[in-house]
Order: C-alpha cells, then sequence, then structure tokens
C-alpha cells in the first residue's frame, strides 16, 4: 500500500504533501495482532487489524514529523531523509498534517540481506 490510510482533516487543518517513501514491513504477529517495522525510522507498530495498522502509520509519521517541527529539527531531519515538502508550511503551522506516503511488504517477503523478493498478485 502506498501513502497514508488515514487523512481526516479538521475544517482549519492544512495538508502538507511530502515528497519521500518510507519502507515498512509488517507481519501478524501470534497473539492476532498486527505488527509494522520501519527500520529506517526506529518505528514498531502494532494494532488489532490491518486497517488499523495503516491508520496507524500514518498517524505516527505525521505525530514524528509535527514533533520535529516543534523541536527545530524538521528541516535537518527532511534533509538527513532525502524528503522534501511540496508545498510549503504555512507561517503559523498549528494545525497541520503531513501525508507522508509509505510501502508495506509483508515480513515473509523480506529476505534475510533485508532484500525484497518480488511478490506476483
Amino acid at each position: 500500500m502506498d501513502g497514508p490510510a488515514n487523512l481526516t482533516l479538521s475544517p482549519s487543518a492544512v495538508l502538507i504533501h511530502v515528497e519521500g517513501n518510507v519502507p515498512w514491513r509488517w507481519r501478524k504477529g501470534s497473539g492476532g495482532n498486527y505488527v509494522a517495522i520501519c527500520d529506517a525510522l526506529r518505528i514498531t507498530l502494532q494494532a488489532r487489524s490491518y486497517q488499523e495498522l495503516m491508520d496507524d502509520i500514518a498517524d505516527s509519521l505525521d505525530a514524528l514529523l509535527k514533533d520535529l517541527l516543534e523541536s527545530n529539527e524538521f528541516d535537518q531531519f527532511m534533509h538527513d531523509q532525502g524528503w522534501r515538502l511540496l508545498a510549503p508550511i504555512p507561517a503559523r503551522p498549528k494545525d497541520v498534517k503531513f501525508d507522508v506516503p509509505f510501502s508495506i511488504v509483508p515480513l515473509a517477503m523480506v529476505g534475510a540481506d533485508d532484500s525484497q523478493r518480488v511478490f506476483h498478485q
């Protein structure tokens, strides 16, 4: 799946699109929950359903960028990741929502060397 799953915005929110791609791997755990791992950002998430996992990924990327914006680490992080904004952040970024594209592959599709195997549907 590419792109965030949950883009519900408040009426005053500004959607900020990011050019980049965050790779995630997922699997269904033995307890029935879904787990997603993003090695690049060192984030692991767990959810009760696949759809909830997709929403949580989008929400966590949004929260990460908001935190970085508030701590004045945003520009350096974006540079380090090789990402860029498709439009500028408003001068008063009170109510923004970051749209960060991500890709997700089943953990079983990732080889021992972390290379992705081809998956045909």
